[in-house]
């Protein structure tokens, strides 16, 4: 071990085996190797960490479960401390009056999730890896999921952060109160900041009572024109669904050969639907979701019960995975977000795309608020197709820019989409961001060469 007297008590690691660990996420970025990863548990520690990390030019890379899509959580420069905040899980506070909760960054989302069923509460913002991510990454890259289009993000419901700045300085920032018009809003810029100005190491987040009942409804259709038009009457109907997914043939075809659950393969495109509230209210719902599906020749089932429910929501969660055991086959994933109103021509789009170039597309998402998963599948050993591949990414994100969208509606920027980002962003805004960044990280230790 290299010189770590300042860190005594604090667990910290430069042997071989953590360090690899540490040099990637679940992006298809390539990284470098730390020279120390370190585990701090607590605010206290962190200050340590970050101190002696500065005095000795190191640069820091804040890092919650490395389950990010977009490579922000990955070292790119070898002189790089890794401070993984995984050990940091305790939930602080619940407190079932004021409907907050307040925890440390490490805590996993799905864990907080069980816990607040327990005081008949939960947290909405519901990415698809819950179960691994954590919240302090979830407010870093302003994370969303399938719940997003009622309940809204991360952003909606984070009411105060700690945070550890480059120089060791602690900002609370925020309250416990849910209107707050004090000043520029702070909290606000570390929200989606994907660690380049701080470390957050405490969160207070809003929480909602459960709701009273839920109901689930599947509806195929014979063409994905017609799901996108399906998405934007229901929409326009004025009823706003709990969640409402949008799976292609191709995630169809990957969920019944991985969970053998009935889902039809002979259809263009699924959705899944979920509705909650009052019993009656919501029924009378799903009859109209139901009328309006049939006008695009939609068909519809409704999964009755919790097991049904849980079943194809773990079968949703798995998509990704189930991409990445395909053997001779590799993944260029990316989000994009679209107006609802363009979901239809999206689809076609990327139906264009890819019988243009003979590349396979799976898409699947959120297009209850028009942000969609896309994922491109070259062949692992054809770097022409490689190329190919990403030519379609910046055809992608400029169809994107083109109709009022954006080039990352959950993931974030990190590095994968940096070489992007002017699509999307003009220079005076790039410029602007980069002097916020030279305001709370003035020498540029703090997670360097992301996002700009």
């Amino acid at each position: 071990m290299k010189d770590t007297k300042l860190l005594e008590g604090i667990e910290i690691s430069d042997e071989k085996e953590d360090l690899i660990c540490y040099s990637y996420d679940a992006s298809y970025a390539k990284g470098t190797i730390p020279e120390f990863v370190a585990w701090p548990k607590s605010s206290e520690e962190i200050v340590k960490v970050v101190k002696w990390a500065t005095n000795r030019g190191l640069k820091m890379l804040p890092r919650g479960a490395g389950t990010g899509m977009a490579g922000g959580a990955i070292p790119i420069n070898s002189r790089t401390v890794v401070i993984s905040l995984e050990r940091m899980r305790e939930v602080l506070e619940i407190n079932s009056k004021n409907f907050t909760a307040t925890l440390e960054p490490g805590v996993i989302n799905g864990e907080l999730q069980k816990e607040l069923m327990i005081y008949g509460l939960f947290y909405p913002p519901d990415p698809a890896s819950m179960d691994y991510c954590t919240i302090g990454g979830n407010v870093a890259t302003n994370a969303g999921g399938p719940r997003a289009i009622k309940y809204g993000v991360t952003r909606n419901y984070c009411l105060a952060i700690e945070v550890v700045l480059s120089t060791g300085t602690v900002l609370t920032l925020g309250g416990k109160t849910f209107k707050r018009v004090t000043g520029y809003e702070m909290k606000e810029l570390f929200i989606g900041s994907e660690g380049t100005l701080g470390i957050i190491s405490k969160i207070t987040v809003r929480v909602l009572p459960q709701p009273e009942e839920v109901i689930t409804l599947l509806i195929s259709f014979n063409s994905v024109e017609s799901a996108g038009k399906s998405v934007s009457e229901i929409i326009g109907s004025g009823i706003i669904p709990r969640t409402l997914e949008f799976l292609d043939s191709s995630c169809l075809s990957l969920i019944e050969k991985n969970f053998e659950l009935g889902l039809p393969t002979n259809v263009e495109a699924m959705l899944l639907v979920e509705l909650d509230g009052e019993i009656t209210s919501i029924k009378r719902q799903g009859e109209k979701i139901v009328d309006i599906a049939r006008k695009f020749n939609g068909e519809a089932k409704i999964a009755t019960d919790y097991y049904s429910r849980e079943n194809l929501w773990k079968a949703r969660r798995s998509i990704s995975p189930c991409i990445l055991k395909m053997k001779d086959k590799e993944k260029i994933n990316i989000d994009i977000a679209v107006p609802i109103d363009s979901l239809s021509k999206t689809f076609v789009k990327l139906n264009e795309l890819s019988n243009k170039s003979n590349i396979p597309i799976i898409s699947f998402g959120h297009a209850g608020d028009g942000n969609i998963h896309v994922n491109i599948l070259v062949e692992k050993s054809n770097e022409e197709e490689k190329k190919q591949g990403f030519e379609m990414v910046k055809k992608i994100f400029e169809f994107t820019v083109s109709i009022g969208g954006a080039i990352s509606g959950e993931h974030g920027i990190g590095i994968t989409k940096k070489p992007y980002i002017d699509i999307q962003l003009e220079k005076k805004q790039i410029e602007l961001m980069q002097a916020i960044k030279r305001v709370f990280d003035p020498k540029g230790f703090m997670n360097p060469g992301k996002i700009f």
